[in-house]
């Protein structure tokens, strides 16, 4: 079986984000996926929380342990910042069996960036934990920055040269992804799912390695049921509420030991 850090040497893959056990046996199982992460909101969500660093790092890791162990295929996990030891952090990750990480350069809870060269540093102390870790470094220009395309470049120089393995860059125009693949030739950028992001095919010719769905499907599920029941109450009937998985299937792919 091709390794998580082989994936993003050559090639180009979808990365579904799990939020729960379930959604973890669920989603590795769906034929082609090679690999899950977890989605820091989803999981947050999943257990009553907002997104941003608000779960404990224990609770956290914990999530991700239950979701590794749900799972058909390598987990990496989505660790926000790191929280105020990233090396702990991703230590403790290590412990429950993720093959990825996600950090990102933003502090909470004020949401602000670290400086390059601090943010930098924090990923050389990942990569100095373990070798094989695959390192996928965020940077939040484009999220909760100003958006600039020099500064967004500089930020993953560096990471790169920290030791990151893959680059992610949520918000970044989607025009703009031929310029970061051509101002960094090689690299493995993972891009953010979206109604509008152009087809897979057109994504690989771009040198696209990596679409991670981020919350995504998390929030099309909960979205999906509010949805149904409001058209019930609404006296739209009840055919809304039968969906595409039967108890049955649910079941069966949660009984099923991998």
């Amino acid at each position: 079986m091709t390794s998580f850090r082989e994936l993003h040497q050559s090639g180009f893959f979808v990365l579904p984000n799990a939020w729960d056990p379930a959604s973890a046996r669920l989603l590795s199982t769906v034929p082609g996926v090679p690999a899950l992460g977890t989605t820091s909101a989803g999981v947050a969500a999943a257990l009553g929380l907002p997104d941003g660093q608000r779960m404990p790092m224990a609770t956290m890791v914990d999530a991700v342990g239950k979701i590794v162990e749900a799972s058909a295929v390598p987990v990496s996990a989505d660790l926000e910042g790191g929280y105020d030891d990233v090396r702990a952090t991703v230590r403790a990750a290590l412990d429950v069996g993720v093959v990825g990480v996600n950090i990102e350069d933003t502090r909470y809870p004020d949401t602000k960036l670290w400086s390059p060269e601090e943010a930098a540093e924090r990923i050389a102390q990942v990569r100095a934990l373990d070798a094989e870790l695959v390192i996928n470094a965020r940077t939040d220009v484009w999220w909760f920055g100003d958006g600039g395309m020099d500064e967004g470049l500089a930020r993953m120089r560096l990471f790169l040269e920290a030791g990151a393995d893959c680059l992610f860059a949520p918000g970044l125009p989607e025009a703009r992804i031929p310029e970061i693949i051509a101002e960094l030739p090689g690299v493995a950028l993972n891009v953010l799912a979206s109604p509008t992001l152009p087809s897979l095919e057109t994504l690989a010719a771009m040198g696209v390695r990596r679409v991670s769905t981020g919350s995504a499907l998390a929030r099309l599920a909960w979205g999906s049921a509010r949805d149904a029941l409001s058209s019930v109450l609404g006296g739209g009937g009840f055919a809304g509420i039968g969906g595409t998985l039967s108890y049955r299937d649910l079941t069966e792919a949660l009984d099923k030991r991998y």
